[in-house]
């Protein structure tokens, strides 16, 4: 029989979580870091159907190992989170390690008096990757501040409860012994967060999987850099010069989040968008990155590209918000006789001359003169 609820809870809730995950979030948009999150909701679910195994046959090595792994999951959250914002090393040999040391603390003491404090020292490395997990979370910025709110706010109490939990080990410590009351109380209490932290961890993760925004300064694989990577290849044959790949950015997009609610930035962006879309030429090549930045491959001489930006930032500023400031744009314009054909060539290139014409305070564009 099956005593323990709310590991019976978390079974359901961790099996409800990473149908969602994968179903709403990895299959619709692939990623690494989709991947990794995938990996650690399996992984939780896997081992909540090990725990309740191990708690029907009364099995305490298969429920340590079982515990140990279902800790360490955390660690794959803040891998996937490196890997997201394409960090230069994800540390997944860290985690990988954390996967072992884990359960293999728990299933050597589980059947000793050390296993209360091995929990807790389990519990308390958990909470190390809580937060370097809230460390990644804040370094998103403010413009992902609501969907990183939950993961967040969960992974500092993490770390605040983890203190409390080495406190206590402390004092039962010099007072001695741990009675079977005491084991279940911290596994009931162990659990309960589990809960909690699995439902926040995939909301946040669910919402940055489907607003994953592609690396700037580089091409995603997507239709639009299929056909752009044809329109090039045929016009470099032609030896076509007229082609321009521009870099329209939003002016202040930090500024205007932290001014704003979500839903009330989530409009500028989306008006944004249809203002650049709608004064682009038809034969204009259109990529959305994410609301704020649009990249556009157009076919059209030097001075018919500085009428429509001219057109579009006047366009721009005087588009109407639910904001009490006004709106701008910067363009970065890299042309093809000047930078070659090569698609990620021409973005980096626009990129880094957006961010220059936005350096020189915004509402402009600037143009690549040297490639």
């Amino acid at each position: 029989m099956i005593e323990s609820s709310p590991m019976t809870a978390l079974v359901a809730l961790s099996t409800l979580c990473t149908a969602l995950f994968i179903g709403l979030g990895f299959l619709p948009r692939p990623s690494r870091a989709g991947a990794i999150w995938t990996s650690a909701f399996g992984m939780l679910m896997t081992m909540s159907y090990g725990w309740v195994a191990a708690d029907l046959i009364e099995s305490p090595p298969l429920r340590g190992a079982a515990s140990g792994l279902m800790f360490s999951t955390i660690a794959l959250v803040w891998v996937g989170l490196r890997v997201r914002r394409a960090a230069l090393r994800s540390h997944g040999v860290v985690a990988a390690a954390a996967m072992v040391i884990m359960p293999v603390l728990l299933v050597v003491t589980a059947e000793t008096d050390l296993y209360l404090t091995a929990v807790r020292a389990v519990f308390t490395i958990a909470a190390v990757f809580a937060g370097l997990i809230l460390a990644e979370l804040v370094r998103l910025g403010p413009l992902l501040r609501d969907e990183v709110l939950p993961l967040a706010m969960t992974s500092a109490a993490f770390v605040i409860f983890a203190v409390i939990n080495v406190v206590l080990e402390g004092v039962r410590l010099a007072r001695g012994g741990a009675g079977p009351e005491q084991i279940a109380l911290v596994r009931d209490v162990n659990t309960l967060g589990a809960l909690l932290y699995v439902v926040c961890a995939a909301v946040t993760l669910l919402l940055l999987t489907r607003d994953h925004e592609p690396v700037r300064g580089a091409a995603s694989d997507s239709t639009f850099t299929r056909v752009a990577r044809d329109r090039l290849r045929r016009a470099e044959a032609a030896d076509d010069k007229w082609w321009a790949l521009l870099i329209i950015r939003l002016d202040d997009p930090t500024a205007l989040r932290e001014a704003s609610s979500m839903h009330a930035f989530d409009q500028v962006r989306a008006r944004f968008a249809d203002v650049v879309q709608g004064l682009l030429p038809a034969e204009a090549d259109i990529d959305l990155r994410d609301g704020a930045e649009v990249v556009v491959l157009l076919p059209r001489p030097e001075g018919a590209v500085r009428q429509i930006l001219a057109h579009l930032l006047e366009n721009v500023a005087t588009t109407e918000s639910d904001l009490a400031v006004r709106l701008s744009a910067s363009v970065g314009w890299a042309g093809v006789d000047v930078v070659g054909y090569d698609l990620d060539a021409l973005i980096s290139e626009a990129a880094d001359a957006a961010t220059l014409a936005q350096e020189r305070g915004g509402d402009r564009w600037f143009r690549v003169t040297v490639g």
